[in-house]
């Protein structure tokens, strides 16, 4: 079998760069051939397709609006369609996988994949075909929106979701706007796969097609070496910024008498070591990558995660479980999907202060040996690596023989 994997960017940027690279080397390591094709760039980790790949357009760069041709590439892209039938009948893949294309890539690349009659499966990692701004958040109100899931894609202009700026809403609402029109999205692609249940219910509101729920996984090891001592803290780990709620979670560790570690990177670091500086049972460890990271993790006695925005399939919480560490999550979207309430952890409302206070304060009173049992047998059962190979296995399988 051969598999073409798509994707914007070709280096590790976030959460599907990471996922799409896994899940190749599992797929190699099953003797499964795998190319990758997307933006040119020199930090990319492959280049299968030198002198093809994309060109590298960054949506946040102003300049790239002074020109009409510009504006209509990121909608629509010729170049990227005569791109992507010269690298497909070169590699003759079986299937190809996409992932993130919007805006750099294109849609315009689908009609190429489907008459050459190869199979197409898209892992879904956001809500970009109910939200044009693929965020479900409004930061200028700061406010989890759902207002184009059903409604207008019109919404995006009004409240300026892009950056503040109506020219790249605008821009963002037609591009969602010309896609849905045309049914791009039940047209050329045969099966998606959605991390989440969460995920699904809000992308069937705009697509027809079946959705496979399969949950990201985590390659991360839990044979770390540890210290022996015994260790009594909560830890947050992520993004330091406004959406994910630190500035609430501190606020409520504050009043508690429980050590909170934060680690991790992002626009509040400063803001964030100033508000922690005269609480001693909070402290700020700056960003921390790999095994030294891994091992902070291992040895938390829960791992909290406060988000104000909705999460999909938060890493964080799958390797969590894989290190056998319980999560405490807030109580909306994907967390919902992977916290088993009072099992493998709990579910909690941070925005209510007083309440969350005193759920914590109960909750530290809990054994928390059980549920890290618990949370062992949940990720082996479900979340393992195995799994989700031999599910995505069984896609491709399933596509290929319809």
């Amino acid at each position: 079998m051969k598999v073409l994997q798509i994707n914007k960017f070709l280096k590790v940027v976030g959460g599907a760069e990471t996922y799409m690279f896994q899940l190749s080397k599992s797929l190699q390591d099953l003797g499964i051939e795998v190319k990758f094709w997307g933006m040119e760039d020199s930090e990319n980790i492959v280049n299968d397709f030198q002198g093809l790949e994309a060109e590298n357009i960054d949506f946040q760069n102003q300049d790239l609006f002074n020109k009409l041709g510009s504006i209509v590439e990121t909608i629509y892209s010729k170049k990227n369609r005569n791109k992507i039938a010269k690298v497909l009948d070169d590699y003759k893949p079986d299937i190809v996988h996409i992932h993130n294309y919007n805006f750099q890539l294109t849609p315009s690349i689908l009609p190429e994949i489907k008459k050459r009659g190869i199979k197409v499966v898209q892992t879904i990692h956001d809500s970009q075909m109910v939200c044009p701004y693929h965020r479900l958040y409004n930061f200028q109100r700061d406010q989890v929106c759902t207002k184009c899931v059903k409604g207008s894609f019109i919404n995006c202009i009004k409240d300026r979701c892009f950056d503040g700026s109506i020219f790249k809403s605008t821009i963002g609402a037609l591009e969602s706007t010309f896609y849905h029109s045309l049914g791009y999205y039940d047209k050329y692609i045969d099966t998606y796969i959605s991390p989440s249940t969460f995920l699904t219910n809000l992308i069937q509101n705009r697509v027809k097609k079946d959705i496979v729920v399969i949950p990201n996984f985590t390659q991360v090891q839990s044979n770390l070496s540890l210290d022996e001592h015994k260790k009594e803290y909560y830890l947050y780990y992520g993004r330091i910024s406004d959406e994910k709620g630190i500035h609430e979670l501190i606020d409520i560790f504050k009043e508690i008498n429980l050590n909170l570690l934060i680690v991790g990177k992002g626009p509040l670091e400063e803001a964030v070591k100033e508000k922690v500086k005269e609480n001693s049972n909070i402290q700020y460890l700056g960003p921390k990558y790999g095994d030294d990271l891994f091992k902070i993790v291992k040895q938390a006695k829960y791992v909290v995660q406060s988000s104000k925005w909705f999460e999909n399939c938060p890493m964080t919480i799958i390797e969590s479980f894989a290190l056998s560490v319980p999560v405490i999550g807030s109580n909306h979207s994907g967390f919902k999907d992977l916290i088993q309430d009072k099992k493998t952890g709990f579910l909690i409302n941070f925005d209510n202060k007083n309440s969350a206070i005193n759920q914590l304060r109960e909750i530290d009173m809990i054994d928390v040996s059980k549920l890290k049992k618990n949370v062992t047998n949940y990720y082996q059962k479900n979340l393992s690596e195995n799994i989700h190979i031999e599910k995505i296995i069984s896609v491709y399988k399933n596509v290929l023989s319809n």
